[in-house]
């Protein structure tokens, strides 16, 4: 498997924001041209197609953490859908 960690040192995310985070069309941008779609979209990807693992860590003042775990051969029938 390969391990990959992302994270800053920005405002962070409430727990509601947490909860829906990768929701299709969930932006607290919406205002300024937020579509809400952008982690969905790697959700899907990074579950559906390559067949790993994405989790959001975040607090309120103190940052947010994306770690993925990918196996390091995508399954097959994902792979090529």
């Amino acid at each position: 498997r390969v391990a990959v960690s992302v994270e800053d040192t920005g405002m962070g995310m409430t727990e509601e924001v947490r909860r829906h985070a990768f929701d299709p069309f969930f932006t607290t941008r919406r205002d300024k041209g937020g579509t809400g779609l952008g982690l969905n979209i790697v959700h899907n990807i990074i579950i559906n197609r390559l067949g790993g693992r994405i989790d959001l860590i975040s607090e309120v003042g103190k940052g947010t953490r994306f770690h993925i775990l990918l196996p390091r051969i995508a399954p097959l029938e994902r792979a090529a859908e």
